[in-house]
């Protein structure tokens, strides 16, 4: 990704931006780090208090997150850090909050994006698991997809459906070089596939849908969960499919 020289809270720092030079939003926040090097920190922070220079953006190597540890992938900075709670738990000025976060971040992107929803879900972690993929293109065609993943945890159904939306790009006929939007609920994926953690476990899977995001002009954006967006309801239902089969296939 690209990242341009600015300052955050008059300090000097690289901000994340986007095709255009932008500031890329995540949950209402951008991402910023201090150093160009490999590895350097990479936190979020709040628009207002970020300035971008005049410089021309550059590619960096990647860095790590400066969230909490990847064992608690959700309920770490991406929904409480961003004001907007968790899901089920949530107060109706926190879920109208993340709603209009989501629904400016998707009103950000370009006309000629793809987007894709994407969730994962389980009956106990680990249990019965499933992952769901919606995909709408530029034209307004839409595709989705429902699996059953047998026993495993969320995790792995939150990675699936990532995975799964790249598959869907590619059996619409999406060009590889028009730019894909792809959306996760998921803390663990965002940090993963975005940030650059580690992957402690699950690192077949993640090694596999690091290599699908290769082959596509994709950029991974995390948003909350359940705050009414449709097509995010209906990846929620599309894995939940997924966890019955799932059970079916006992």
């Amino acid at each position: 990704m690209p990242w341009k020289s600015g300052q955050c809270k008059d300090k000097d720092v690289w901000v994340e931006v986007d095709a255009a030079g932008q500031p890329i939003l995540e949950g209402g926040r951008v991402p910023v780090r201090y150093s160009n090097k490999a590895g350097a920190k990479i936190y979020r922070a709040g628009l207002s208090n970020v300035k971008l220079g005049d410089g021309a953006a550059a590619d960096l190597p990647e860095g790590t997150s400066a969230d909490a540890a990847e064992a608690k992938p959700k309920g770490t900075r991406a929904s409480k850090g961003s004001g907007f709670g968790k899901a089920g738990t949530r107060t109706a000025a926190q879920s109208t909050a993340a709603a209009a976060a989501a629904g400016d971040l998707i009103a950000s992107f370009s006309r000629n994006a793809a987007i894709c929803f994407t969730d994962g879900a389980c009956k106990g972690n680990p249990g019965p698991a499933g992952a769901g993929a919606v995909v709408k293109l530029p034209d307004g065609q839409r595709f989705e997809g429902s699996r059953a993943l047998g026993r495993a945890t969320n995790n792995v159904g939150e990675l699936t459906a990532i995975g799964m939306a790249v598959e869907l790009l590619d059996q619409a006929g999406f060009d590889p070089k028009a730019p894909a939007e792809i959306l996760t609920d998921s803390n663990y994926c965002y940090g993963l596939l975005a940030l650059g953690w580690k992957a402690k476990s699950n690192q077949e899977l993640v090694a596999k849908v690091r290599a699908l995001l290769k082959t596509r002009k994709a950029r991974l954006h995390w948003i909350a969960g359940h705050v009414g967006v449709a097509e995010n309801e209906r990846a929620d239902a599309l894995a939940n499919q997924g966890v019955q089969d799932s059970l079916r296939m006992r």
